[in-house]
């Protein structure tokens, strides 16, 4: 082979290798618009009555930000299943979302959601995932089977009534919102083993619970060893939500050992809270009085509490003689501020006694409602009144003129 015919042949390996290359780099780049649907499971079986969730995840897999319009496609017989995209943790449905091209942000998590009702007959429902860009340029689709079978027969463990027994001297108590619930509850094993107990409870929802050995508060137990013909001593701590709502609520306890099941039936009465508070107009705990005549100010009275605070009257402690009033003297109920969205005016009148000497003086103000109370010290500055300041000056003018008087005469003699 002569050297002509060899520089061809590399030539062309070499061209054969730069275009392979190019080929290789043009299919990992990525493309200018694209994004998928990528469904966690496909095709599921569940029972009747159980709501279906899945995890979606919907990515930017182009160069380009990129707005996807999402939706749901059911097929007849499932319309009325509420099949929906929603986010993962506060639960809003999603119609469209914004995706951009970089890690992490090309990404997001959502839940194909379904409620599959009582009366749907057992088979296969066929769902459609599909998305497209605002622009209509790429559109995927996704499809989802949810296989519907007969609900199993719950397994209830028999219950041997007394072997375990729950006691409680208290079974329902009674908080403001905000305080949480204690419950004292005893176990008993009345049997000739020792038993290791399993506990649980049913919550109204946003509720939560621990229990602890009732000396041991800081510990967190979710079971027990009762010795034979014993008996253990729980607290359970229940805790209400921060918004929760003045009323009853229904908390079952339970605990299950072996082949027995024993429940108690509890309840957390929650009163609402009350907080009365109280202020003069300008803010200021100071006031001025002259002896002898009323003072009229403005105090003002709120409550931030959650439920409304009742009969609330006012009572003064004064200095002896003195008079203090009130317009009006009572008020029949204060409402949470937050509903009400004013303070409520009172009118007071001070009179310090007429033979009152010029200083400071203490008064304190009371308001006491059924439910909660407050109060305010007033430093009340006594003057004199200036009419007597001017009696005293022509009383003074009245002496020097008649020793003026005396002096001129006894100067002629």
């Amino acid at each position: 082979m002569n050297t002509k015919a060899k520089v061809l042949i590399f030539f062309f390996f070499i061209s054969a290798l730069v275009i392979s290359g190019s080929s290789g780099i043009a299919q990992n780049e990525k493309p200018q618009k694209d994004f998928s649907i990528f469904p966690k499971y496909t095709n599921i079986v569940v029972e009747k009555g159980k709501e279906v969730e899945i995890d979606v995840k919907i990515i930017n897999t182009g160069k380009e930000e990129e707005a996807v319009v999402l939706s749901v496609i059911s097929e007849k017989k499932a319309k009325n299943w509420n099949a929906r995209l929603e986010t993962q943790w506060d639960k809003m449905k999603i119609r469209s979302l914004y995706l951009l091209p970089e890690k992490p942000d090309n990404t997001a998590s959502l839940k194909f959601c379904i409620n599959p009702p009582e009366s749907a007959k057992e088979g296969d429902y066929n769902f459609i995932l599909r998305g497209i860009t605002k622009d209509k340029k790429v559109h995927k689709s996704v499809p989802i089977t949810i296989g519907l079978i007969a609900k199993a027969e719950e397994q209830h463990p028999k219950k041997v009534p007394g072997e375990i027994k729950l006691i409680t001297k208290y079974p329902s108590v009674k908080n403001p919102a905000g305080k949480n619930f204690e419950f004292e509850i005893e176990v008993k094993n009345n049997t000739d083993k020792s038993r290791i107990i399993n506990l649980g409870i049913k919550l109204p929802v946003g509720w939560r619970a621990y229990c602890s050995p009732r000396w041991e508060k800081e510990k967190r137990i979710s079971a027990a060893k009762i010795d034979a013909k014993s008996s253990e001593h729980l607290l359970l701590t229940i805790i209400p939500p921060i918004n929760v709502s003045k009323g009853d609520y229904p908390i079952t306890f339970a605990v299950t050992s072996e082949k027995e099941t024993e429940t108690i039936e509890l309840k957390a009465a929650v009163t609402g809270t009350y907080k009365l508070k109280m202020g003069t107009e300008k803010g200021q705990l100071n006031v001025d009085a002259i002896a002898g005549k009323e003072k009229h100010f403005i105090i003002y009275l709120w409550n931030e509490g959650s439920t409304a605070i009742d009969d609330i009257s006012f009572f003064s402690n004064k200095p002896e003689e003195w008079e203090v009033s009130f317009k009006p003297n009572k008020l029949s109920s204060l409402p949470p501020y937050e509903e009400a969205q004013k303070p409520e005016k009172v009118e007071v009148a001070i009179k310090p006694s007429i033979r009152t000497l010029p200083g400071d003086y203490m008064v304190t103000i009371t308001a006491a409602g059924k439910q909660d109370q407050n109060k305010v010290d007033l430093r009340t500055t006594v003057k004199v009144s200036t009419k007597w300041g001017w009696v005293g000056i022509i009383i003074i003018i009245v002496v020097i003129a008649s020793l003026a008087g005396i002096f001129i005469r006894l100067k002629r003699r």
